[in-house]
């Protein structure tokens, strides 16, 4: 049932067609996508990731600078509402289990989210993965690139 109400959700944002400045389009991840051995602190800020490619953490943050989009990690739903409900916080494209996403696209209401299930091929809540090709997808919508060049997002 959580899966279905994700992807609803998903569908109505698109259908809104929603379009926001870089600056205002957040990136949420769960903390469980970086790498269990990893002692970087990404929960305090994100650009401590190492860069080392042991996590799918490294592609995301290179994906955010790219577009110049905000990026956030949550260790929990209660910081991750925090991230979102911040005035400056137009839309989020959110990482994350399908419970996780749709409490938090709930919470959210009735701003624009676009949620993405992360893939767990160790079990729940350790070194997930996630479609970086989805994600992208998502921020290029949001930011109306959706036919552009990544290299012009900045333009």
């Amino acid at each position: 049932m959580s899966g279905l109400l994700v992807r609803l959700s998903n569908a109505l944002t698109r259908i809104r067609r929603k379009r926001v400045r870089p600056e205002n389009l957040l990136l949420l991840l769960p903390s469980c996508l970086q790498n269990s051995d990893c002692d970087a602190k990404l929960v305090t800020d994100v650009h401590n990731c190492k860069r080392c490619g042991n996590c799918t953490i490294k592609n995301l943050v290179e994906l955010a600078d790219r577009y110049g989009i905000r990026i956030a990690v949550a260790s929990g739903g209660r910081l991750a509402l925090q991230h979102v409900k911040s005035e400056d916080v137009h839309a989020v494209v959110a990482v994350a289990c399908e419970l996780e996403l749709k409490q938090g696209m709930l919470k959210s209401f009735p701003k624009a989210v676009l949620g993405i299930a992360n893939i767990r091929p160790h079990g729940p809540c350790v070194d997930t993965d996630v479609d970086l090709s989805r994600v992208e997808d998502a921020v290029r919508r949001f930011l109306g690139l959706k036919d552009a060049k990544p290299n012009e997002a900045k333009s």
